[in-house]
């Protein structure tokens, strides 16, 4: 499934496509680790508030290891 697919506020999906974006555009590792770093934060964020469903935020966070597992590949 992809951001857009998501049935979730359009607020938190504005948020995450912005974070997949600074992910996908981080220019070393250390970037990407720092914007891992932002994705894990947001989403905690998110549990916390209970702000969207558990099943919605598992793909959440699939979304954005998928993201950073896909940048780290290209920067090695």
């Amino acid at each position: 499934m992809t951001l857009e697919e998501m049935n979730i506020p359009l607020s938190i999906k504005t948020q995450a496509a912005d974070i997949i974006a600074r992910i996908e555009q981080s220019t070393g590792i250390i970037d990407a680790t720092m914007a891992g770093g932002i994705a894990e934060g947001f989403v905690l964020g998110i549990v916390c508030l209970k702000a969207m469903q558990p099943e919605d935020i598992d793909q959440l966070e699939t979304l954005f290891s998928q993201a950073g597992d896909r940048k780290m590949a290209g920067l090695k």
